[in-house]
């Protein structure tokens, strides 16, 4: 399909957001009779775009915000005006607030080196992270060649005290069913044995990065890393229409594709700084994947897929983050797994950023037609 014609409306809207002198200020009223459209139509053919006005904008000035200050000719006072705000300090206070820096601070950080030596050094830094442990190895390996069964995982799982503990610990949380009495019980009835292999990788990259990444994006990652089984259990209950996942792969990606955020927030990184404060102010996870490719020269599903592919992790993995990449920046068309995915790792993002603004999250869960997202919400919120 014409990527055009598909986000045909999206696009005009955005048009006329770009052209406007102050498009904090436009209203639906008025791009609805720009575009010659009735409200109701306009709203419906949005709503088959799977978006919104509101959204739309929201997002239009989000991007406008940080788009402007990775760029040294951005006129800040200039800037504020076109994001509805009165008076530049006003803009610089809510902007701090947000972001735990100055705009100008922002744009200093975002000017350090250039995207290909940014790239150059984060994929240095990839190839020095420490080899899997043991357990993790063996886990990886004999799931490749067929050999995993639950006894094979019991027995590598019981040789790492610490590993065997943290499995017992998700296992026993309120979703999974009843806390399990033993390390069987765990996997058996609560896990499987994919979770647990994931989870394995996600602990032994937390582990390998626990010096190198602060230790807050560290615990709240890695947090909301862990609720992607719960999240992808619920929300296949919670969608109206039938939809058929691949639920191995679907859930592989999600615990990881977000695990690019451990290697761009590396200490070492030239632009560390940065992705700190992108982290902490930029709320749609798209916007952020966009703003860091160009800041950084990789986005998180490419860092993500470069740490996989150096621990030989499922090249089928490796080629669905690819894949996700193209339909996030909107080269490719998505398909309902596609939007579904997106959407739950979305989710992740706003736990592990331990946000509680979810009226985004909610207006895109209606447009998808995910019922019940209260239950979704419920698990967001659980990320420690």
């Amino acid at each position: 399909m014409d990527m055009s014609q598909t986000f045909q409306l999206t696009e005009s809207v955005n048009n006329l957001l770009q052209q406007s002198e102050l498009p904090a200020s436009l209203t639906i009223e008025q791009c609805a009779k720009a575009l010659a459209m009735s409200m109701t139509s306009f709203r419906r053919k949005l709503a088959q775009e799977e978006t919104s006005f509101k959204l739309i904008q929201s997002k239009f000035l989000n991007e406008l915000c940080v788009q402007a200050l990775l760029t040294k000719h951005a006129n800040i006072e200039q800037l504020s005006t076109r994001l509805g705000y009165s008076e530049r300090a006003t803009f610089e206070r809510a902007f701090r607030q947000k972001f735990g820096t100055t705009p100008s601070q922002f744009r200093e950080l975002s000017l350090v080196n250039n995207a290909q030596a940014s790239y150059q050094k984060l994929t240095q830094i990839a190839q020095d992270i420490p080899p899997m442990p043991d357990s993790c190895k063996q886990l990886v390996a004999e799931k490749d060649q067929g050999n995993l069964d639950l006894q094979r995982v019991i027995e590598i799982v019981n040789k790492d005290a610490i590993f065997s503990g943290r499995i017992i610990g998700q296992a026993s949380k309120a979703i999974y069913g009843r806390t399990p009495k033993n390390l069987q019980e765990a996997v058996s009835r609560n896990l499987g044995i994919g979770t647990v292999v994931n989870f394995a990788i996600i602990f032994a990259m937390k582990d390998a990065l626990q010096d190198q990444v602060e230790q807050k994006i560290i615990e709240q990652y890695s947090q909301a890393f862990l609720l992607a089984p719960k999240l992808f259990q619920r929300l296949r209950k919670s969608i109206a229409a039938e939809i058929k996942f691949d639920i191995a792969l679907t859930e592989q990606t999600l615990v990881f594709a977000l695990l690019g955020v451990f290697l761009l927030s590396h200490k070492a990184t030239y632009k560390h700084e940065l992705m700190l404060h992108s982290l902490q102010g930029i709320d749609d996870l798209q916007s952020l994947n966009r703003h860091i490719k160009q800041a950084m020269g990789i986005s998180i599903y490419s860092a993500s897929s470069l740490m996989l592919s150096l621990w030989h992790i499922d090249a089928k993995l490796v080629k669905q983050l690819t894949h996700l990449e193209k339909v996030s920046q909107q080269q490719v068309k998505g398909n309902a797994q596609d939007e579904l995915l997106i959407f739950m790792l979305s989710c992740l993002y706003t736990s592990a950023r331990q946000s509680n603004d979810y009226n985004s999250l909610a207006q895109k869960a209606e447009l998808l037609h995910i019922e019940n997202f209260s239950d979704l919400q419920a698990i967001i919120a659980t990320s420690e």
